[in-house]
Formats: structure tokens, C-alpha cells, sequence
């Protein structure tokens, strides 16, 4: 899509007027002082070109820093991320979120992130239901289970050593994002299968 040094020095000769002062001849000096103009249009329209890819976050690579200013991300990180594929993730993410906090939404949103995840929410029983539907406490209603596949070990056990973190980063990132947005009065259990 861009154009080579010679095409643009001669869209410069172009430009200039004509006479016999005004010469065209590549040995001359008009020639090289355009040629020398050239290379920094060239520069120019690569640059005008890379910055269309700028324009959207699945693309964005240079404005990476300004996309998450934009969008007030990080959010929630547990250790410094230095991974350009998991910030774009996160960008690209809250860039195309819609709103709502059904389980279905919220199991989205952690897809989203690159997590997989099975969220079950909790109903009371009542006389429409089936006689094998279980029998919950009140305090379920409020409780929505989350359940984490593909982070083994999120949680530090008393097997492990003082070094281990109490929690992973990877999950701590999950909970801290889920927790963000959530519904006043809903609270998350989260439970990590291998």
C-alpha cells in the first residue's frame, strides 16, 4: 500500500515548477535534494498505516498503554504483567463487555479472560419444583458456586512450603475480577478442580 522512495521523490519533482533552472535530471542537485525528502514520507505513510492497526484493541500493539488508560485496566493484578497477549486479552475484553450479571454473563466475562469456568446458581425449592430437587438453606439463595477447571493448586495447602502464595495469581486475578462486578447481596464460592 505504500509508496517507494522513488515514486515519492518523484511526486516532489512533480510539485515543482518547470524551466530550465528547474531540471529533472538524476545527477542534478534538485533530484538529490528531493530524493533526500523522500525517505521521511516514505516513513510517513508506514507509520499512517501501522496506526489503522491501532485503531482497535484486538490489533493494538504501540497504543497498548493508552487503550488501558482508556479503559481503566489493569483491574485487577495480582503480580506485574508483562504478557502483551494477556493485556490485549483484558482490553479487548472490557472494550467489547455488555452489561448484565446473570450466571450465564458472568461465566462470559471469565471466558473472556481465558478462564474456564461453570457458574451454578442456587434456587429455593418450592412446590412446582421436583420432589428430588434439593432442599437449600436460605443462605444458598445468595451464593453462586463458581467452579474453576485448569488451575490446578490455586489454593497454598499445608503440604506446601513457605514459599507457595495462598493463592495463585492466575486466580487471584479471576476472583478479584469477579468480585468486582458483582450484584450487591450475591456473594461467589469458588471451588479449583484439577
Amino acid at each position: 500500500m505504500g509508496h517507494s522512495v522513488a515514486q515519492w521523490t518523484n511526486a516532489i519533482l512533480s510539485q515543482m515548477p518547470r524551466g530550465v533552472l528547474w531540471q529533472r535530471s538524476t545527477s542534478l542537485d534538485l533530484y538529490k535534494y528531493s530524493q533526500g525528502y523522500a525517505p521521511r514520507l516514505e516513513q510517513a505513510e508506514v507509520s499512517a498505516d501501522n496506526l489503522l492497526l491501532e485503531m482497535r484493541p484486538e490489533t493494538t500493539v504501540q497504543m497498548l498503554d493508552e487503550w488501558e488508560a482508556y479503559l481503566g485496566l489493569p483491574e485487577c493484578v495480582a503480580e506485574p504483567v508483562s504478557s502483551i497477549e494477556y493485556r490485549r486479552y483484558s482490553v479487548v475484553e472490557k472494550y467489547h463487555r455488555k452489561g448484565g450479571l446473570q450466571a450465564w454473563n458472568i461465566q462470559k466475562l471469565a471466558t473472556d479472560l481465558g478462564f474456564t469456568v461453570e457458574v451454578d446458581e442456587t434456587f429455593p425449592h418450592h412446590c412446582m419444583r421436583s420432589c428430588t430437587y434439593p432442599l437449600w438453606e436460605q443462605k444458598y439463595r445468595y451464593i453462586l458456586r463458581v467452579n474453576v477447571y485448569g488451575i490446578p493448586g490455586a489454593y497454598m495447602t499445608c503440604l506446601d512450603d513457605v514459599l507457595t502464595p495462598l493463592l495463585t495469581s492466575d486466580a487471584r486475578v479471576l476472583e478479584c475480577t469477579l468480585q468486582r462486578y458483582k450484584v450487591g447481596g450475591l456473594y461467589y464460592e469458588f471451588y479449583y478442580a484439577v
